[in-house]
């Protein structure tokens, strides 16, 4: 569900957000708890994060059995191009999507997983079957991990400092209307349609206030309205259309005001321009702070 709404692909929607939920619809009736789901994207059973937004299809070939070992229906996206050879463009939409897969695990109800490799972006080359190799396909690469140009680890371990942060997302029971509110581009029209592509949500936090995140998987980019909260201003904290170290706005980067300041136009008029394939994280302060 997860993998196909993040790609784009109609229809899934409704299915999405009850992922982000926690899934009631699997775990509810039986009186099971959102801790009971355990979410991942990725498992060791078939493709890296990395491997997910570079390969439509398996390359299995080194595993000696002629490319017919593995799964064939991977729900993955090369972004355009097959493989790690690929164009700027390419690299960065693929960048932005892993940015996205993660954010979406650490939003969601329930229990994160995380495959061993892919806060580094590690990758078996699109082999999706590697359990008959004792080597670098397999092996964690520490380099990897330790490059400066590491961007990416940045962000996972943001992302999971802030869900620890987050009250709301450790729930012990699942999201009533009390503390979740779905939107969609206007905040009082959620489109749950065949078409929509678009997923957008606030929830109550007695830790951080009100966070509001939205998904937008379209290949368009759109311009939301935000929720109206009289006295106060939201204010953009995730960001996954950006480049480090914007897609993440932290106390420590210095161009923080600046970032922020270029969306202020928009912000005064309680809206917010979402690249394609992008989701966002937005707090609310103090409309005298802002």
């Amino acid at each position: 569900m997860v993998r196909q709404f993040i790609k784009g692909t109609d229809g899934f929607s409704g299915a999405f957000a009850e992922c982000l939920c926690g899934s009631p619809n699997l775990y509810q009736k039986g009186g099971r708890k959102p801790w009971n789901s355990i979410n991942f994207v990725c498992a060791h059973d078939g493709f890296t994060l990395a491997d997910l937004v570079t390969y439509n299809n398996k390359h299995n070939l080194a595993n000696g059995e002629d490319n017919k070992d593995g799964e064939n229906h991977n729900n993955s996206w090369n972004c355009g191009e097959e493989g790690e050879f690929a164009s700027i463009f390419v690299k960065k939409l693929r960048k932005r999507q892993m940015r996205n897969f993660f954010l979406c695990l650490m939003v969601s109800q329930g229990v994160p997983m995380i495959y061993m490799g892919d806060e580094y972006g590690h990758t078996k080359g699109g082999n999706n079957n590697t359990y008959c190799h004792d080597n670098y396909i397999n092996y964690f690469r520490w380099d990897k991990k330790d490059e400066s140009s590491s961007d990416f680890l940045r962000f996972c371990g943001l992302m999971t400092k802030f869900r620890h942060e987050c009250e709301s997302l450790g729930l012990d029971g699942f999201p009533t209307a009390e503390r979740l509110q779905w939107h969609g581009h206007t905040p009082r029209t959620p489109d749950w349609s065949e078409a929509s592509r678009f997923v957008a949500f606030t929830l109550v936090d007695k830790v951080k206030g009100e966070v509001y995140i939205a998904f937008n998987a379209s290949h368009l980019p759109v311009t939301i309205t935000l929720p109206e909260r009289p006295g106060y201003r939201w204010q953009p904290l995730v960001d996954t259309g950006k480049p480090a170290p914007f897609d993440f706005l932290t106390d420590d980067v210095p161009e923080r005001e600046t970032a922020a300041k270029q969306y202020s136009h928009f912000l005064d008029a309680n809206q917010y321009p979402m690249l394609s394939y992008s989701s966002i994280i937005l707090l609310l302060s103090s409309a005298d702070d802002a």
